[in-house]
């Protein structure tokens, strides 16, 4: 389960029980979390405006809602939750080519990706600053805070040459 050092061709090696796979560093996790952001502000936007009474003027509450919807709230928190609890994949990753997986080999649980998507996340953002973000950069498997906490990797989906080495066991659905 712990990275191996060396820089072969292959995405997936098979080798006794374990499979290895490569870990996504933090500029392409950052990337697909943009792709997410926007994907989420523009659900919001529309959200928002099918709902908003017409004929209300704008308000500071409705500019409040408008303007945060950038952000994770409810919708982004239900959308994080779905979309990797169904297809291991938000839709900014499924862009990028990356996944997410369980560091033991087995399918995503529920508790799995809550722990990560919603504990992982509110700690990662803590008072806005993003820092736990940052753990990716410097973590030697590349693994982020929320990875940390729901005990995953972040890997490529397909046959990608750069990134480093994780092992998982070799039960994980491909």
């Amino acid at each position: 389960m712990d990275i191996i050092n060396k820089s072969s061709g292959d995405q997936v090696m098979e080798s006794g029980n374990f499979i290895t796979l490569r870990a996504v560093g933090f500029w392409t996790r950052f990337l697909a979390f943009i792709i997410d952001l926007l994907v989420i502000a523009m659900s919001s936007q529309v959200f928002f405006r099918l709902v908003w009474p017409p004929g209300l003027e704008t308000t500071t509450i409705k500019s409040f809602i408008l303007i945060n919807s950038l952000f994770p709230g409810i919708l982004g928190s239900l959308y994080f939750v779905l979309m990797t609890m169904y297809f291991g994949q938000t839709l900014g990753k499924m862009i990028m080519g990356i996944k997410v997986i369980r560091k033991d080999g087995h399918p995503l649980s529920w508790l799995t990706v809550i722990m990560r998507e919603v504990a992982g996340r509110i700690l990662a953002q803590l008072l806005g600053t993003y820092l736990g973000y940052l753990v990716c950069a410097f973590h030697p498997q590349k693994q982020g805070l929320s990875d940390i906490l729901g005990d995953t990797y972040v890997v490529y989906a397909g046959d990608k040459k750069l990134g480093r080495l994780v092992q998982i066991p070799a039960h994980q659905a491909k």
